[in-house]
């Protein structure tokens, strides 16, 4: 293979260029860049690259897309356009899959809305496109352990759309000398002429064009869930957390090994104020009860009450034979106290508008609720992290459920606590149709019982 010479039909300009100069440097890149760059035909032909002149045996790439249909629809015509030339390739329709007789390399395209269809192979490098529309946990679950035996290397890529993960792995690459990141606007690349992003402009509102065109993360491509969040009335400019001892309501969101946990109160007058908020990653849920209980207990004054309210769900998934709940229990019990978890309320019409209806509402003439300014997962959440997503190919039209991310598990953590809370009676027990777990003996027996009482030796 070394005396082979295959020309593929790229010539990339002269700002690519010098993009696959630093990508084929370095292990780890993030590539921020605006719409109508060539972004997906630089990526393909990195692959292209990387796989033909790969001296390991059988070597594996990936590129993955949110979806599978998109992969098909954005990069599968491409990857065969650039390919063709290559003597013996080997197109598998079926499998989104090209292979090259030279040293058994493969390149397949994937969605990570099909995570199964990743599992179980290694990669000697991948590229996740529009990663700030994809799941993350495709990339810490799948992925990652991928590429660790054969050192594989790994590009995120894509446009903004809000203050997410994609955001969040830029900024480390920032920190990190190890890694490469390129933040191209269409202001400073030239790619796209200043009069076409003129004609742009006109048609677009300024949130579209700063996120499409700028690399703006303070704009969302799906559609915000809380449209009656202001960041300027719900985010305190202090500290909510109590000072006097006071009944502490918590919620919890056990979603596997992402658990989320918010930490909340009533102010004198009735304020809901969220004052606290938890979120993990790859860590179980008697791990979790081990921190807040641990953090309460350091950092809440003495003779607090705690009601907690969970995911109804959470009582009937099974991790060795133990659900959340249990799990919860337990730890509790170790510390020395005991958590009961309530369910929350699953149906999502009530759990949205238990939340919302804080957010209209007024206490006093102030925000009938308040956001501590170090919760930043939700004040994100609320700004447009927590979101519906728009679906392929259909703009303006969005799916009924939120974008699974961390800034949801938080989100549904407040949810369930809100929705014991503020619901009213009726909905309650029209949500209990749909198979909450509701008790309302249960509200009655927490009205007088104390299950999370500090005591004077530090238990609950």
């Amino acid at each position: 293979m070394a005396d082979l010479h295959i020309k593929i039909p790229y010539t990339p300009r002269p700002g690519q260029l010098v993009l696959h100069g630093h990508l084929d440097e370095h292990r780890w890149a993030v590539l921020v860049i605006h719409r109508r760059y060539g972004k997906t035909v630089l990526l393909l032909n990195q692959l292209i690259k990387r796989a033909l002149t790969c001296e390991k045996e059988h070597p594996r790439y990936a590129y993955v897309a949110p979806y599978l249909k998109q992969a098909k629809k954005v990069a599968w015509e491409y990857l065969k356009q650039y390919c063709d030339p290559i003597p013996g390739r080997k197109f598998s329709e079926s499998e989104l899959k090209v292979t090259f007789p030279q040293n058994d390399a493969q390149i397949t395209l994937f969605g990570a809305d099909n995570p199964d269809s990743i599992r179980g192979v290694y990669f000697d490098g991948a590229v996740m496109d529009e990663y700030a529309t994809t799941n993350p946990r495709i990339f810490s679950s799948i992925i990652r352990p991928a590429l660790s035996d054969r050192l594989g290397w790994c590009i995120f890529s894509g446009t903004c759309n809000g203050r997410n993960h994609f955001h969040d792995i830029l900024q480390s690459a920032k920190q990190d000398p190890s890694w490469y990141w390129a933040d191209l606007k269409a202001s400073e690349t030239g790619v796209i002429p200043e009069e076409e992003l003129a004609e742009a402009r006109k048609i677009m509102t300024e949130e579209e064009y700063a996120r499409e065109y700028e690399n703006s993360f303070d704009s969302i491509i799906g559609k915000k869930i809380y449209p009656e969040f202001n960041a300027h009335l719900h985010v305190a400019n202090r500290s909510l957390k109590p000072e006097n001892a006071t009944k502490i309501y918590r919620g919890w969101d056990n979603t596997g090994l992402h658990p989320a946990v918010v930490l909340t109160h009533l102010s004198s007058t009735g304020q809901w104020q969220l004052f606290k908020e938890f979120w993990w990653e790859d860590t179980g849920s008697m791990e979790a009860a081990e921190a807040v209980i641990t953090w309460c207990n350091l950092n809440l004054p003495p003779g607090c009450t705690f009601l907690d309210y969970s995911d109804p769900a959470g009582r009937n998934r099974d991790s060795n034979k133990m659900s959340p709940h249990h799990y919860i229990a337990l730890k509790s019990n170790e510390m020395g106290c005991y958590i009961h978890l309530i369910d929350g309320i699953q149906t999502w019409k009530i759990r949205r508008e238990s939340v919302a209806y804080k957010l209209r509402s007024l206490r006093n003439g102030e925000p009938a609720m308040l956001i501590d300014p170090s919760c930043s997962l939700t004040i994100e959440g609320f700004s447009g992290g927590y979101a519906y997503r728009e679906l392929a190919g259909l703009p303006g039209h969005y799916a009924e459920e939120a974008i699974k991310n961390k800034h949801a598990d938080v989100h549904d953590a407040i949810q369930y606590a809100a929705t014991r809370m503020f619901t009213t009676g009726e909905a309650v027990r029209h949500s209990d149709k749909f198979g909450d777990h509701y008790d309302e003996d249960e509200d009655e027996m927490f009205d007088n019982y104390k299950p999370c009482g500090k005591s004077a030796i530090g238990g609950y």
